[in-house]
């Protein structure tokens, strides 16, 4: 199975997998109107839009045209830094609406009592099934030695929601530990307050990251990972050998698309096109087998 194939194929699990959690949290959200499960859920929603739209860039990223001859991959990591900044405005605009909810109480003792019963069975299920999706996606993408940029970013932005349903989940029943006339009895009313806080503070590094590395590879910037880094001087040295030496290699990344730039030293006077040629060959063909889409170029220093 191809790169993409495995890509696309997870990609339709998660859709699945995000319905059936999209329409749990609606229905509980309605249930409760809790501010911390609207959070959760438009998450989940927000995950499976942003799935459909992963399948479709997946399918089309790798078909090539006369303006673009080696594919369209700066879709995935523009994916990648659409989502995580759509997930970074999700969380800012919860936060206002909690924080608004919680000055009207501590203010103005304004503020209806949370029902918290149905969140706990609730969460429960969706801490499974989130970290169900995000354990595959992760497995996915580890079967294409960790190329793809959008099953990187949904697998953290799965485990992100996993991480707000287990949080929303436990506040919930400690909350309801509480007795209403106690002194923190405030909680019944603006609990939802602070456990959206305290999982934004948790969370929002990851988006943020995912955002860092999308950026660097629409801009061209050099590959982030070293494990992928060391794999490919490991191969070029062991097919180089001592025929030509290599002084540097830079690699570049943009979604599942590898460019790799090798510096050789010319004043070998062993270095010739029919030699390249060869040496190249053998190096594609080796590590196309793990990384499907590569260029390789010899660049003279």
């Amino acid at each position: 199975m191809t790169q993409k194939k495995v890509e696309q194929r997870a990609f339709m699990v998660g859709l699945a997998m995000n319905l059936l959690m999209g329409s749990l949290g609606l229905f509980v959200y309605y249930l409760t109107q809790i501010q911390a499960l609207f959070v959760d859920t438009y998450f989940t929603i927000m995950t499976l839009i942003s799935g459909i739209a992963a399948i479709m860039i997946s399918r089309f990223s790798v078909k090539t045209s006369k303006r673009f001859p080696q594919g369209h991959f700066m879709f995935e990591p523009m994916y990648a830094a659409f989502k995580s900044s759509m997930t970074l405005i999700l969380l800012t605009t919860s936060t206002i609406q909690v924080s608004q909810k919680a000055y009207q109480y501590f203010v103005y003792h304004k503020g209806e009592l949370l029902d918290l019963t149905p969140i706990i069975p609730y969460e429960i299920v969706m801490v499974i099934l989130c970290l169900t999706i995000s354990l595959f996606y992760s497995r996915q993408n580890r079967k294409i030695g960790g190329t793809s940029t959008m099953l990187s970013a949904e697998s953290k932005s799965t485990r992100i929601d996993s991480i707000m349903c287990g949080g929303i989940g436990l506040a919930a029943f400690l909350v309801l530990l509480i007795p209403k006339n106690s002194s923190l009895g405030f909680l019944l009313y603006t609990g939802d307050f602070f456990v959206t806080v305290l999982l934004v503070l948790f969370s929002i590094t990851t988006p943020v990251k995912v955002l860092k590395n999308a950026f660097i590879e629409i801009c061209g910037g050099r590959l982030i990972d070293e494990k992928i880094q060391n794999e490919f001087e490991v191969c070029l040295a062991k097919h180089l050998g001592r025929d030509i030496k290599m002084n540097e290699c830079h690699i570049y990344k943009t979604g599942m698309y590898f460019s790799i730039k090798v510096m050789i030293d010319d004043t070998s006077e062993k270095i010739n096109a029919a030699l390249l040629r060869d040496k190249k060959s053998r190096i594609l063909e080796e590590l196309q087998t793990y990384y499907e889409f590569l260029h390789l170029e010899f660049v003279y220093v």
